[in-house]
């Protein structure tokens, strides 16, 4: 991966964070699990014990399937937003780390991308809701498939050489 590649994938994991808080940090568990975050002197060793991936998983799932739920709290309100900026900053910081790049630089990039792709997602989830009158958990679901795709993008690039 080249630097601007390495950029993008901490951008495009912290809008996966964005649309869906759980699932970066379960694809950032199996990037170390595959042995694709370095965890000698890492921040982010923790991230390779099977238990936390498996965790983290078991959180993915549910967030899927509470995302359909009608009293969820908007993504945009405080809690879940910053939520969405913490996991896409650990997902961010997990992609410059596997690249041996500095970590914070992409928690940085992880972090505003997912606070950014909050707000984006949930605008045009709304708009895509209210003009076209296509049902919410339809859009729900499309989410989640580019979430899941996005995350198998930055996944299968970092698995290949740098």
């Amino acid at each position: 991966m080249n630097d601007a590649q390495v950029y993008a994938g901490a951008a495009v994991m912290g809008a996966v964070a964005g649309m869906r808080s759980m699932s970066a940090p379960a694809v950032v568990s199996q990037l170390s699990n595959s042995g694709l975050i370095p965890e000698d002197g890492s921040p982010l060793m923790w991230l390779h014990h099977p238990g936390v991936s498996k965790v983290l998983t078991v959180l993915a799932t549910g967030e899927l399937i509470a995302d359909k739920l009608p009293f969820i709290p908007a993504r945009t309100k405080a809690g879940p937003l910053a939520a969405r900026a913490l996991t896409g900053g650990l997902s961010g910081a997990a992609v410059f780390s596997s690249k041996r790049r500095p970590w914070w630089i992409g928690a940085l990039i992880g972090a505003a991308a997912a606070v950014g792709a909050s707000f984006g997602a949930y605008k045009l989830r709304k708009q895509i809701t209210e003009e076209y009158h296509v049902p919410d958990t339809v859009v729900a679901i499309a989410e989640d498939a580019l979430v899941a795709g996005c995350g198998y993008l930055v996944l299968s690039s970092l698995r290949r050489k740098s």
